[in-house]
């Protein structure tokens, strides 16, 4: 193997490193981690003998930062149905979830009873001579944080499709007090609209179809 040769190969292995580098910033940096832990669990997944740089890390963020600057201006349609699926994903979750949150369950509790003996050296203890199953049934009518989660993500789907018009809105009325003031939370399933419920049943045959 001459020089020119080894030096591609050391040039290929370096360009690989540093793509693999990039896919864990990139994932990383998505989810809000910061510069100095993105760079210690860059090292576990890559087994590098030292941790790299804050600086390394930075700049790598600032390239991924600009790729996907221009990505959203030349692909903007993409990303538009990359967040509609992301935004149908949790719903199917959070519907998951909300029918979890549902069942009634079986609470089982062991209940010991006992009495203190002492030992030949002169040691107390609790001598144990029965063992009782306590159960409990627990009735959940589930809870509703999921369907208000449901419903801000089919806003945000609604808004991403420019399904709501221009509107004007004052934001305070008389001694800046609020035009119409927040209503208590008391979503029920029964409160969403045809529209809503057609886009869970949708969203849902869609997940069951690709589960078959």
């Amino acid at each position: 193997m001459d020089a020119q040769e080894l030096n591609n190969r050391q040039q290929q292995r370096g360009r690989q490193k540093r793509q693999a580098r990039l896919e864990i910033v990139s994932e990383l940096y998505k989810r809000g981690m910061s510069v100095r832990k993105i760079a210690k669990e860059v090292q576990v997944r890559l087994q590098l003998d030292r941790t790299p740089s804050t600086q390394t890390i930075f700049s790598d963020i600032q390239l991924l930062l600009a790729e996907w600057r221009e990505y959203r201006i030349t692909n903007t349609d993409e990303l538009v149905q990359l967040e509609l699926e992301r935004i149908d994903d949790a719903i199917v979750e959070l519907w998951d979830a909300w029918n979890k949150s549902k069942e009634d369950y079986e609470q089982t509790q062991a209940k010991q009873k006992g009495a203190p003996t002492v030992d030949k050296n002169g040691k107390k203890k609790n001598n144990i001579y029965q063992t009782e199953q306590q159960k409990k049934e627990i009735r959940k009518y589930g809870d509703v944080s999921y369907i208000s989660e449901i419903r801000q993500q089919l806003q945000e789907r609604r808004k991403l499709l420019g399904l709501y018009a221009a509107e004007k809105k004052e934001l305070t009325g008389a001694n800046g007090t609020a035009l119409n003031p927040p209503a208590a939370n008391s979503v029920k399933v029964e409160d969403l609209s045809d529209e809503e419920l057609e886009v869970l049943y949708r969203i849902a045959a869609k997940r069951d179809k690709k589960q078959e």
